[in-house]
């Protein structure tokens, strides 16, 4: 339910704002006409020294049939932050534990998307850094990225 109520909340503000940024990806499907993809958003393009960064993938369906997404393990998702010079700053998933175990995601037309967000709240110097979002599913996997700058 916290989830639930996070992720409305989230969807909320980013809508409210109108700062979203759209980053599709499909790294390794051949399939044409692809109808569905993810969005990478964020709560603005630019942040103070210091101020968290909100983040969230939204994995969509566009099409009138159910696609499955396969996991080989409970992790759906990352985040990672690099700063200019391609450094990795902070991973999401860095120190948790994730369990070894396959399932799946059905996306159809009546549950067209879902949203994962996370929180970036330790302090950053003033630059240029890259964010990247990453839906990891095992059959479909799909990233993308957004530049930001902290000022």
């Amino acid at each position: 339910m916290k989830m639930i109520l996070l992720i409305v909340i989230v969807a909320v503000v980013f809508l409210s704002f109108g700062l979203w940024i759209i980053a599709y990806g499909n790294t390794i499907s051949e399939e044409e006409n692809m109808n569905y993809g993810i969005s990478l958003m964020i709560d603005k393009m630019s942040y103070f020294v210091g101020e968290p960064i909100i983040m969230a993938l939204k994995i969509f369906n566009s099409t009138e049939e159910d696609i499955v997404f396969r996991f080989n393990i409970s992790k759906r998702y990352d985040f990672i932050i690099e700063d200019g010079k391609g450094n990795e700053i902070w991973r999401w998933s860095e120190g948790r534990i994730f369990a070894q175990m396959l399932g799946e995601e059905i996306l159809g037309p009546s549950n067209s998307e879902v949203i994962y967000s996370a929180e970036y709240k330790d302090r950053l110097s003033s630059g240029y850094y890259k964010i990247t979002g990453i839906f990891i599913a095992q059959d479909r996997p799909m990233s993308g990225s957004i530049i930001i700058e902290v000022k």
